[in-house]
Formats: C-alpha cells, sequence, structure tokens
C-alpha cells in the first residue's frame, strides 16, 4: 500500500506537467496571419536624392506590424523618380511621407495609363483619406425615366426625374490628395468616362480594405433612389412632440 501511493502522486504529477506543456504550445500557436507586400530599400538613401528601381526590394511582413503609411508592392511604380524628404537607411521601409511629390506627377503612372484629378463633392471625407489608400467611388445623379400610365404601348407616356445613388468604380488606388481631389491612375477609356462622369454626377469616396478582392463589379453595390427613403416610413408610427419636451414619458 505504502508503494502504491507514491506511484499515484507520481502520475497524477505527469499529467499536470502534460497538461501544463499543452496550454503552453496552444498559447504559442499564432494564426494563419495575414501577409503584406512593402517596400524597402537596399542601400542608403540621401535627403533630396532621387530614388531609383534598384534600389528599392519587396519585402512580406504581417499585415499588423506594417507601418502606418508604408508604400505597397502595387505602388512601386509611384517611387520611381521620386527625391527622398529624408535620410533613409538601408533596411528601412518606405513611407508616403518621405517621398517629395514636387516632381513630375507622370513617375507615379502606371504603364498606359493616364492620371485622372477626381473631386468629391464633401471635403471632409477626402481629408480622412491618405494616398495608397484604395477606395471605391460612388455617384449621385438625376436621369429621366419614361413611365407609360397603361401596359398599352400607344399609351401617355409621363417622364419622371429620379435621383439615384450607383457605384462608379468598385476600387481604385489613391495616388495624390490636393484638398477634396484625388489623382487616380486609370486605363484611357475609364480615364475619358472618369471626366465626363464628373460634370453630371456628384462623387463620394468610401475607404475600402487595401487589396480587398471582394465587391469587385458595380453589380455588387445595386442602385439606390432616393424614393426608397419614402418606402422606408411606410408601417412606422408617427410621433407626437408635446409642446413642453419635458412632458415626454419614457
Amino acid at each position: 500500500m505504502k508503494n502504491i501511493i507514491p506511484l499515484i502522486t507520481a502520475v497524477l504529477l505527469g499529467l499536470a506537467a502534460i497538461f501544463a506543456v499543452s496550454k503552453t504550445v496552444k498559447h504559442n500557436e499564432k494564426p494563419d496571419e495575414r501577409m503584406r507586400n512593402v517596400l524597402i530599400v537596399t542601400g542608403e538613401i540621401l535627403p533630396g536624392e532621387l530614388i531609383q528601381e534598384s534600389r528599392i526590394s519587396v519585402k512580406a511582413i504581417p499585415e499588423e506590424t506594417a507601418p502606418k503609411n508604408c508604400i505597397d508592392e502595387s505602388n512601386m511604380a509611384f517611387t520611381f523618380n521620386q527625391r527622398a524628404k529624408r535620410k533613409i537607411s538601408k533596411g528601412d521601409y518606405i513611407l508616403y511621407s518621405d517621398i517629395e511629390l514636387d516632381q513630375s506627377k507622370s513617375h507615379s503612372l502606371g504603364d498606359g495609363q493616364w492620371g485622372v484629378p477626381v473631386t468629391f463633392a464633401d471635403g471632409v471625407l477626402t481629408r480622412m483619406l491618405q494616398p495608397g489608400d484604395d477606395i471605391a467611388i460612388v455617384g449621385t445623379f438625376v436621369y429621366r425615366d419614361t413611365i407609360r400610365t397603361e401596359k398599352n404601348e400607344d399609351a401617355e407616356a409621363k417622364v419622371v426625374e429620379k435621383t439615384v445613388t450607383a457605384v462608379i468604380y468598385p476600387r481604385v488606388s489613391i495616388l495624390e490628395i490636393q484638398g477634396s481631389s484625388v489623382l487616380l491612375s486609370l486605363p484611357p477609356e475609364q480615364a475619358i468616362a472618369m471626366t465626363a462622369i464628373q460634370r453630371k454626377a456628384r462623387l463620394y469616396p468610401i475607404l475600402r480594405k487595401k487589396k480587398d478582392d471582394n465587391a469587385l463589379s458595380r453589380m455588387d453595390g445595386g442602385m439606390f433612389e432616393d424614393s426608397a427613403l419614402v418606402d422606408m416610413l411606410k408601417g412606422l408610427p408617427k410621433i407626437d412632440i408635446p409642446m413642453v419636451p419635458s412632458e415626454i414619458k419614457q
């Protein structure tokens, strides 16, 4: 009997040790990290010096540890032949704040793309953005819809003006911001369309998660008609405001 007690004690201590180790292992396990490809400098760049492609490299790092305003691989062309504002040491990340934008903006455009300044209706929203952000552009505009009073094709048609809001571009990347305007890089046909759309619609930016591949079709956003605001009121009870607000009872 005396020999059994130490044996039981040893078994219990062993089980406790195994349990403690398993908890430690689980605690140290990390979920799959979302990685981000950012730009780093392969050789020291002095203030005022041009940033050359040969001195830039790409490094994959966990997204949560990426410095604020660091430049992604997708915007590498944005840095070419721009001047450095500060000394950038070998191995440092390249930040948007490191780049002097008084050089020609054409260096930041992609091959075969045109730079389009886009002015938004609300400058407050634009001030919340920064170069390198991905945004969707939505527009609010008026169009004329023809409605027939009867199913008969010969019936009298009535033209009704409707105000709608819809997605213009599901995802574009900002190259530069000036006041309530941003500079975008678009293929020629889309650049021409964007120029024309600005004359007809009030445009608004909507911030998107970087490199989010969801909802890349304009159809995903649908269309909102102002009449939907009236439809929202259907079935809602009326609230009567008393002459003396303190009389409102909870």
